[in-house]
């Protein structure tokens, strides 16, 4: 009975028309993408009717089944009034979007107040979160190791912020404090570097500040946790890869591998992830990201939401995680332990346009461990995928990566 009544609403905001009347943003579609198409493939394993809003430029070229109920989008008041609609007609609610600029508190905001359970974490929650700055002076009363961090106005002169942050040395990081991975994220290694750093935070964030930070070498990782307040479960711990170019560059995240170890750190990495959380009042997927570097490991940000390695935990774990996500929302508990059988690779890759290339986008669209296909929109030189390999080691994960991308690269050519 359970499984033939409920409905959700799983709603993606660049797949589902954020960007209705901008641009779509190709560069991070893929990743949007991705982890709608993981959600519903869970949900739907559990027998829920789906329903979804679609940007009407991708409406030919969802390949994401099953979908029972969806909304074509074409302006923003066409999505804003989706997600109302929709939201007092299921019984949940789960909204992929960015922190930044408020989007994803403005959508909880919607469904909080809706007759649909939110399967996410409060408004006021999620905005504490998405404050890189917040998180950071939270992690520091928390005595957790965090990077020496300035928050320098905008409104301020270059000389004034060059001054104040000349005490870290160089490389460092630029960022927003709301940015969502690595937008208006610079790696700065010089002071004649700098002004760019902080113009690429500005383009991405709405708010008067940014921040500043000394660069941690060593290696990034997240942790994903099924969260309900002051109860933490950790799920994995993953390996990011990051571009971090520092000729005057934005980074990018690319992609990463669960599960990841790093024996001397593993207890370390979750225990620091699980007593911050821990006092942030959250619900839900959450990930944190940490960098381990030789003086331990250090908080970088939190994430009140689904976020990319879903799309490999959907694949390697013992249960299903949507229903592990209903009940952790609801009750407050699992109904056992997620275990992760063998690894996953993934990645985003940079591919040739597919605009006015239908066949091509086609064909690159059906090969099993294509997530996300390079899809034909917007007059651009490339398009993005992303693409996953899995095997019963990380080893035969990355085989079967790099399997998959050049038969993509070969359908593309």
């Amino acid at each position: 009975m359970w499984r033939l009544l409920k409905r959700i609403l799983i709603v993606d905001y660049i797949v589902g028309g954020g960007f209705a009347e901008d641009d779509l943003p190709v560069n991070i579609l893929a990743e949007g993408y991705s982890i709608l198409r993981s959600c519903i493939e869970q949900f739907a394993q559990l027998g829920f009717k789906i329903a979804t809003l679609i940007d009407h430029r991708l409406m030919q070229h969802i390949r994401i089944s099953p979908i029972h109920e969806f909304k074509s989008v074409s302006s923003h008041e066409d999505f804003v009034s989706g997600i109302k609609a929709f939201a007092d007609q299921v019984d949940y609610a789960l909204t992929l979007a960015p922190e930044s600029k408020g989007i994803l508190k403005d959508l909880s905001s919607i469904i909080v107040n809706s007759q649909a359970t939110f399967l996410g974490s409060n408004p006021d929650s999620i905005e504490q979160a998405g404050d890189k700055l917040k998180t950071m002076n939270l992690a520091k009363e928390l005595g957790l190791n965090v990077p020496v961090t300035f928050s320098p106005s905008y409104n301020d002169s270059f000389n004034n912020i060059q001054n104040e942050v000349n005490v870290l040395g160089y490389p460092l990081i630029v960022k927003p404090i709301d940015g969502v991975g690595c937008q208006g994220l610079t790696k700065v290694t010089n002071p004649d570097d700098l002004r760019f750093g902080l113009r690429a935070a500005h383009a991405v964030t709405s708010m008067d500040n940014c921040i500043v930070q000394d660069f941690i070498e060593g290696t990034p990782v997240s942790t994903s946790l099924l969260v309900n307040n002051e109860k933490v479960f950790p799920i994995s711990i993953n390996h990011q890869n990051l571009r971090l170019d520092s000729m005057k560059k934005a980074g990018d995240y690319l992609g990463g591998e669960v599960p990841y170890s790093i024996p001397k750190y593993n207890d370390e990495i979750i225990e620091t992830s699980v007593k911050l959380v821990e006092q942030m009042n959250l619900n839900g997927f959450i990930g944190v990201d940490l960098v381990v570097g030789k003086d331990g490991v250090f908080v970088i940000e939190v994430n009140p939401r689904v976020t990319v390695p879903f799309i490999a935990i959907n694949e390697l774990a013992n249960r299903n995680v949507a229903k592990e996500l209903i009940e952790i929302v609801e009750n407050g508990k699992i109904t056992g332990e997620i275990k992760l059988n063998g690894s996953a690779t993934f990645s985003k890759i940079t591919v040739p346009s597919t605009f006015n290339k239908i066949a091509r986008f086609e064909r690159a669209a059906i090969i099993d461990g294509v997530l996300s296909p390079p899809f034909p929109v917007g007059n651009n030189s490339h398009s993005y995928a992303l693409l996953m390999g899995l095997g019963s080691t990380i080893e035969m994960a990355r085989k079967n990566f790099r399997k998959i991308k050049n038969e993509v690269l070969k359908n593309l050519s």
